[in-house]
């Protein structure tokens, strides 16, 4: 990721009255409570499902592609990505794009 990148994300939480408000709101969402809240409706969808997981994401653990994956009946089998963290959609673009177009394609009605 450039500079750029990660000012796009970011800078909305330095600005000082966002720091103190939202900061901390955006950081305490990296807890997959709030995941674990909905498993009861997660397991109702029958929606067509892609998980993409990045296997090097220090935030989100592999193993929450898998539990997704069986969680989640309309989902496919995850694709974990060999070296991707949080951003891989910014870092293999190409690539992310290629596997949600060919998802999407197959769901089409």
């Amino acid at each position: 990721m450039t500079d750029a990148d990660i000012e796009t994300y970011l800078r909305p939480f330095v600005r000082s009255e966002k720091r103190t408000s939202e900061l901390p709101h955006f950081v305490l969402a990296f807890d997959n409570k709030h995941t674990l809240v909905i498993e009861p409706r997660l397991r109702e969808l029958k929606a067509p499902t892609l998980i993409v997981w990045g296997k090097d994401d220090v935030y989100f653990p592999v193993k929450w592609a898998d539990w997704l994956a069986e969680t989640i009946p309309g989902a496919k089998k995850p694709v974990k990505l060999e070296g991707a963290r949080i951003f891989f959609p910014e870092e293999r673009p190409e690539q992310f794009n290629r596997l949600l177009r060919d998802h999407l394609n197959c769901v089409a009605i």
